[in-house]
């Protein structure tokens, strides 16, 4: 029961907070199904729930919605999620009174309690960071001024980034350019890593397996909090990677990162590399 509320809960956040199918309100919601969040005094209920939904996409035609974590146990299923969108299309409707669009994407944090019974959703209660979406989509002023980092001292923390934690592993670097709220994303990776002590793992890991690579910044663009780096590294297979032996082989491996930056810290890096060639040259793919 329990999967079976879990793949019904992933199809909540795909199909109708995601891609907007109200139909989904229909099929799945029980009549006495009930919405609530403590920025909403009162809440939802039945297919009330279809005129939020529709507001939102309205307000964020591209929101989507990603799962971050699910837990779930009887007929309660736990959702941690992260909401992306940009504000270009109608109004926001807030008990303040309507915020009219400025363009303005937005990144914010939340979490989801479910519960299903028969098949049908009969609760959802929600808590997401407001404060944080109000504030990026430009409503309310930030909580506090931030000293403004130019595009170069961002691409600095790239360069240390790459030369000194994972060319030269100082893991002590991670604690002076490592955001606290730290994500590493991999596409090949089930789940990322976070945290300063989950790049140190991850540090540990590449450099226990690869004890000499050394990476190569080909190109690279940065504009605002983000920079883009187009990379190459070389190094030799001396111990176990990801359940394969050691086979003292030459490896080379090309990929792109992207970085987010807040105050002069790395928050975020997304990686996408050759994750099939790098199997071929360690002879896991034929």
């Amino acid at each position: 029961m329990s999967e079976a509320n879990k793949a019904l809960a992933r199809r909540y956040y795909r199909e109708l907070m995601s891609e907007g199918n109200l139909a989904f309100v229909d099929e799945f919601m029980a009549p006495e199904f009930e919405f609530t969040n403590p920025t909403h005094p009162e809440p939802y209920r039945g297919s009330e729930f279809k005129n939020l939904v529709s507001m939102l996409r309205s307000a964020f035609p591209d929101l989507h919605f990603t799962v971050e974590h699910m837990l779930a146990q009887g007929d309660t299923v736990v959702g941690h999620w992260t909401a992306r969108g940009t504000h270009m299309g109608t109004p926001l409707e807030t008990l303040k009174g309507d915020i009219p669009a400025k363009g303005k994407p937005f990144a914010i944090d939340g979490m989801s309690w479910l519960r299903i019974v028969d098949g049908k959703f009969v609760e959802a209660r929600i808590n997401e960071d407001t404060l944080g979406l109000l504030q990026q989509i430009g409503a309310l002023p930030t909580a506090s001024p931030t000293e403004s980092v130019s595009t170069e001292e961002n691409e600095a923390l790239v360069g240390r980034y790459f030369n000194e934690i994972l060319s030269e592993g100082k893991l002590n670097v991670i604690d002076e350019i490592i955001a606290d709220n730290f994500v590493l994303r991999i596409p090949t990776l089930h789940e990322p890593f976070r945290g300063r002590e989950g790049m140190k793992q991850f540090v540990r890991g590449l450099r226990s397996a690869f004890p000499d690579i050394k990476f190569t910044v080909e190109r690279q663009i940065a504009e605002k909090d983000k920079v883009a780096s187009r990379f190459t590294s070389v190094s030799t297979h001396q111990r176990e990677f990801q359940g394969i032996p050691p086979t003292g082989k030459q490896i080379k491996d090309q990929g792109v990162d992207i970085f987010c930056m807040v105050d002069g810290k790395i928050v975020e890096v997304w990686v996408n590399e050759n994750a099939f060639g790098l199997m071929q040259q360690l002879g896991a793919i034929p």
